[in-house]
């Protein structure tokens, strides 16, 4: 069983038509029928899956506090005007900081979207970073231009 985006988490119950569980879900193993031994497990794995998210959740908010200090540094070829000729992606981001903190960080859960979904001019820029659904790290970058 596992999560299933804008749907259901791992112990829910749902009510869904026959044919989406048939040929959907149950070949998937992403749902089982819900009989009293199944709710049980369900009960179990719910409880076990509680105290594994309290363990990340605390450990995410002590990365959010360590992550708050660091600088990512990137330098990039860019005109006069500041305007780079390559962007610094999600992506860029995501390896730099991923290098620095030794936690695995996903593009998908940087947030550039007040920058146009990449940083295109010289200088300092804050970049919200998903950790965990309500933990939330704002890391500084700065672009600079390679010295000539």
């Amino acid at each position: 069983m596992e999560n299933i985006k804008s749907f259901g988490q791992i112990g829910d119950v749902k009510n869904v038509s026959d044919g989406y569980a048939r040929n959907f879900l149950f070949p998937r193993k992403m749902a089982k029928l819900a009989t009293d031994a199944a709710l049980k497990e369900v009960g179990l794995l719910k409880k076990k899956l509680e105290t594994t998210q309290k363990l990340e959740q605390e450990s995410t908010v002590k990365l959010a506090e360590q992550l708050k200090d660091v600088v990512l540094e990137f330098t990039k070829k860019a005109t006069k005007t500041g305007k780079l000729y390559s962007a610094v992606t999600k992506e860029d981001i995501a390896e730099m900081l991923t290098k620095r903190s030794g936690f695995r960080v996903e593009a998908g859960s940087i947030n550039l979207a007040e920058h146009g979904g990449h940083i295109k001019q010289l200088g300092e820029h804050l970049v919200k970073v998903q950790l965990a659904p309500e933990v939330t790290a704002e890391i500084k970058t700065k672009v600079s231009q390679p010295e000539k």
